[in-house]
């Protein structure tokens, strides 16, 4: 299990800043002695998901695009739920993001950006911390239990902050945070709802620079949430609710 782990963290190491790696680079970035990190490159390679360029420089493996096409299709929600984000950023201007819970994680399977030259976006299914953030707070209003399993995890984590967060979440139906995650960055956000049973599928959320999104402009964003959410509540997000 401890390799298993140790490769997808190799795997993590590449994203669209980085897109391809030297040997050196990688047992850097890892932290892993250079000898780990050429025995787990080399199965990697082996089975297509790392491949190696002429010139030595690692990236991902053509055997990803299999999964990656597996995953967009069962991550997807449904052309109505794109419609109602779409509007949302006509009317508002600014990145709407669904966000679900994957474990201590939290994690955008839908975005639209905002219109401005200047905004706030993310890179869709990417690992995100479910430790601050509006989206974050939501989704663990309706977990409030994990909020223990993350304190456990990160020593350093202010628990009694997160705490004040999370049930100011459950209050209100709604979250806001201005900076929590990152310098500059605020967000509104709200839980989208099961048909079936009520319970909490996904965040629903707004964001754009602090300098912009505050205010008025931030109240009209929220209240454009909450009509957003009840809509896609109402009608589904489609097939991607069943993973939910």
């Amino acid at each position: 299990m401890r390799s298993v782990a140790r490769a997808f963290d190799l795997l993590e190491l590449f994203d669209h800043r980085r897109p391809h790696l030297r040997l050196k680079e990688i047992a850097e970035l890892s932290g892993l002695p250079k000898t780990t990190a050429v025995r787990l490159l080399a199965d990697l390679v082996e089975r297509g998901v790392v491949a190696i360029s002429p010139d030595g420089h690692y990236t991902v493996g053509a055997t990803l695009l299999g999964w990656v096409r597996l995953s967009a299709t069962l991550w997807r929600v449904d052309e109505q739920t794109t419609e109602v984000m779409r509007e949302l950023v006509h009317r508002h201007g600014e990145t709407v993001n669904v966000y679900v819970r994957q474990d201590l994680t939290r994690v955008s399977i839908a975005q639209e950006e905002g219109t401005a030259t200047v905004r706030n976006v993310v890179e869709v299914g990417r690992p995100m911390p479910l430790t601050a953030g509006a989206a974050s707070y939501v989704l663990l209003a309706a977990n409030p239990e994990v909020v223990d399993r993350l304190v456990a995890a990160d020593p350093e984590l202010d628990g009694g902050r997160l705490r004040e967060r999370v049930a100011g979440a459950a209050r209100n139906g709604y979250a806001i945070s201005d900076g929590d995650r990152e310098i500059g960055a605020a967000a509104a956000a709200v839980a989208v709802h099961s048909r079936r049973d009520g319970r909490v599928l996904a965040a629903l959320s707004m964001s754009g620079p602090s300098s912009r999104f505050t205010g008025e402009r931030r109240e009209a964003g929220l209240a454009g949430l909450r009509a957003a959410a009840r809509t896609v509540s109402d009608a589904g997000m489609g097939h991607v609710e069943g993973l939910l």
